[in-house]
């Protein structure tokens, strides 16, 4: 399956995101791979975050858009997590992909793998048409908020060795090793 086939995207520039008005509820869930924080913007996912420590992931999200109001509610977006982690959604998940337009560009590529293809950043970079920007391509994956729905978990080195991931290498691990068993169930 197609990522793109469970998840419905709109884009916001962080300038046109902080000029919006809107702002972001959140909530703590209980998943397969421990807790995760769901940020929700206008019945849309738009950050999703493991959680070991919750100041730490709520501090995470709010330092990615320091100018944004955030309410706590709980079992805020609790449907959508349940979808992103297995639940079949019966329409498309919302994301809504608050970055700049090459973080968007990314995130939507990362959305067209399909279950369980895994990439390089200099792959990505090429189907992107921008086969020299590998570095600038690993920082757009970097920086998406929404693990697990947008994959960059699965994006690896040239040599196809795990790199970095913002919520660390075993939990990139723990997710890819998740993911596996789903394809084969």
């Amino acid at each position: 399956m197609i990522m793109s086939e469970r998840f419905s995207t709109r884009h916001m520039s962080c300038e046109a995101f902080e000029a919006s008005g809107l702002s972001f509820t959140y909530a703590f869930h209980a998943t397969p791979l421990g807790e995760v924080i769901a940020l929700v913007c206008d019945g849309a996912l738009a950050g999703l975050g493991f959680a070991d420590d919750q100041t730490s992931a709520l501090a995470d999200l709010q330092r990615r858009w320091p100018k944004a109001a955030f309410a706590h509610a709980p079992g805020a977006g609790a449907d959508l997590v349940a979808h992103v982690f297995g639940k079949r959604p019966q329409a498309p998940v919302p994301l809504l992909l608050i970055g700049g337009e090459l973080d968007r560009a990314v995130w939507e590529a990362l959305l067209t793998l399909g279950a369980g293809e895994a990439i390089s950043y200099g792959a990505l970079a090429a189907r992107l048409g921008r086969p020299k920007a590998a570095r600038a391509i690993g920082g757009a994956v970097g920086r998406n908020p929404i693990c697990v729905a947008v994959p960059c978990h699965r994006v690896h080195g040239k040599d196809g060795a795990p790199t970095g991931y913002h919520w660390g290498l075993k939990a990139k691990q723990a997710l890819l090793d998740w993911e596996n068993k789903q394809i084969n169930l």
